[in-house]
């Protein structure tokens, strides 16, 4: 969550061709060790206070990536989770089956 070279997927500059990369969020957060999950987001949340990224490469990284990758390979894979409603509307929005 916390990994500063993340930012470097959403770097049109510094990468070839100005390619950004579809770069999905992952972390420790299920981990023994994490005591508070809530700590998990509020490091990614670093990158954005540091100008590493912006809220909408945040948003891409921790929700729009994710929701793209599982509901683009199966249509129903949030069906029944508390983001359902979300990934829909995203998937919808993004031209995604589902």
């Amino acid at each position: 969550a916390d990994d500063p070279i993340t930012a470097w997927a959403f770097d049109a500059k510094r990468n070839p061709y100005g390619a950004t990369l579809r770069a999905v969020f992952s972390s420790d957060i299920g981990h023994w060790d994490v005591i508070d999950m809530e700590s998990v987001l509020e490091e990614a949340w670093e990158g954005v206070e540091e100008g590493h990224l912006s809220e909408a490469d945040l948003r891409a990284f921790t929700f729009e990536h994710p929701v793209s990758l599982h509901g683009r390979a199966n249509p129903k894979f949030f069906d029944g989770t508390v983001v359902e409603k979300a990934a829909r509307a995203w998937l919808a929005k993004s031209g995604s089956p589902g």
